[in-house]
């Protein structure tokens, strides 16, 4: 049985929407709990626990005697999953590439000069997984693993962690590509290529090879969002 959803999550997807479209921006004053009880028909309490939620999303500013207002925007956790779920659209891939583009070609660096035999092994295990499978969500999922395993060879936790904080928007940007004929073996033999430079030990051929991975995901993403604009709403 499906679980309801709380009355403030409601208020929470709503102002997410708002933020996410641009409609709210840093420093605007939102409607206090007066108002939200109002439009919403909920008790005082519920409204405060939405407000209260946007704030501890990093989303909101709340004061005891003043009003609420968007927090400046270097607080939003833009990759909070309830965020995502209203709000992924192409802007947020576009700005999803450019930090994969960032931070995995390094990555893979690192991992080609500190990477394990543990670690080659879960490489290759993983590479026969998705062998295994043409099914984008299926192949989405074992994808982001691969991704995880070379971040965990680089042997360094900061670098892991900000990779796994992309990992949910990555998942999505994946199913959506993997969609597209012939992009599942494009992106195998280059995951072929980038294990083969992290056994050599060849961190600069890695690097490079990430690099040319991830346009070739961006390339296929934009095809994605070319389809969805030109068959209208259906169209994703």
């Amino acid at each position: 049985m499906a679980t309801r959803p709380k009355l403030s999550e409601r208020i929470v997807d709503d102002f997410f929407r708002d933020i996410g479209d641009g409609s709210l921006t840093e420093g605007d004053e939102v409607p206090g709990e007066a108002d939200i009880v109002e439009r919403y028909g909920v008790s005082r309490s519920v409204a405060r626990e939405g407000l209260n939620a946007l704030a501890a999303k990093g989303f909101l500013t709340v004061r005891q005697g003043a009003a609420t207002t968007v927090a400046p925007k270097f607080r939003w956790q833009v990759l909070d999953p309830d965020f995502l779920r209203v709000n992924v659209g192409d802007g947020l891939y576009d700005h999803l590439v450019e930090a994969r583009e960032t931070i995995e070609p390094f990555i893979v660096r690192f991992a080609a000069e500190r990477r394990s035999d543990a670690d080659v092994e879960t490489f290759t295990r993983l590479l026969d997984d998705l062998d295994a499978t043409e099914d984008p969500e299926a192949n989405a999922e074992l994808d982001v693993r691969l991704h995880r395993a070379f971040a965990a060879a680089a042997k360094n936790p900061v670098l892991t962690s900000m990779h796994d904080s992309i990992s949910s928007l990555g998942y999505r940007s994946r199913a959506l590509s993997g969609s597209i004929p012939g992009a599942i073996a494009r992106a195998r033999q280059w995951h072929l290529v980038i294990v083969q430079a992290i056994i050599d030990g060849d961190g600069a051929a890695a690097e490079a090879a990430m690099l040319l991975h991830l346009r070739q995901v961006a390339r296929e993403l934009e095809s994605v969002g070319a389809s969805a604009h030109n068959t209208g709403p259906s169209g994703r």
